[in-house]
């Protein structure tokens, strides 16, 4: 892969709860961070740091009730107040 630059991600002391039941480590990005959850396969993104306080604290990345549209491979959501895209990559709806 000549001329790209490799993805730099750092993993963080946070993970993330996955509707899954299983949690996802959180990884800081060059610009932001990434959840990904090893057993489903959900993916999340999300680029303000501030929010990660609230899983230190034993909260929710996000506790807003979030529509779900279907994507190539599963479903997405976009929290338009927290500022967070998440991607399911399964043939049903998450709960």
């Amino acid at each position: 892969m000549a001329g790209k630059k490799p993805t730099k991600k750092k993993l963080t002391e946070f993970s993330l709860d996955c509707p899954c039941g299983e949690k996802g480590r959180i990884f800081e990005l060059e610009r932001g961070y990434m959840a990904h959850c090893l057993s489903c396969g959900a993916i999340t993104f999300f680029d303000n740091p501030q929010l990660l306080e609230r899983l230190r604290f034993g909260g929710k990345l996000c506790h807003h009730q979030l529509g779900q549209k279907p994507c190539r491979g599963g479903y997405t959501t976009w929290c338009p107040v927290c500022r967070i895209r998440t991607f399911y990559y399964d043939s049903r709806e998450m709960k």
